[in-house]
């Protein structure tokens, strides 16, 4: 038997790196919100959980910000456990085998310096020459 969840989306909270066993394990959480015929939303918070082993690094971390957008695929897996309230809650899990980051979150495109537009003078932007108009061309569709 094969078992894969894939889910891409943005990240609802930064991630937090706790430590487990002798390891490290990178936490984070990322939302799927379908809507029924009524109207009504309903949101299902997939658990996301990256385990690394000693040796391998967490600095993934720093990028996984609340809004960046990630592809994680994974095995999916159900939790059931007792809320503050004595009543039974469950969780929707899934152990990350591979992450790809699709798009940073805006905060950290604001900061990258990289992403900072550099002032051009006008006199170095070069012209470009305006197309001829095709007769007919006013009744295309775009």
């Amino acid at each position: 038997m094969y078992l894969k969840l894939t889910v891409a989306g943005r990240l609802g909270r930064d991630a937090e790196v706790r430590s487990a066993g002798n390891g490290q394990v990178i936490r984070f959480s990322i939302p799927h919100t379908q809507r029924t015929a009524s109207g009504e939303e309903r949101t299902l918070w997939i658990e996301c959980s990256y385990w690394r082993n000693p040796g391998e690094s967490t600095e993934v971390a720093k990028v996984l910000r609340k809004g960046t957008i990630a592809l994680v695929e994974g095995t999916p897996h159900v939790r059931l456990y007792t809320k503050q309230d004595n009543t039974l809650g469950v969780s929707f899990e899934c152990r990350v085998s591979a992450l790809r980051i699709l798009a940073y979150s805006p905060l950290q495109e604001a900061e990258s310096p990289a992403t900072t537009p550099t002032p051009v003078e006008e006199d170095t932007i070069p012209e470009e020459p305006i197309p001829p108009e095709i007769p007919g061309s006013e009744d295309l569709p775009f």
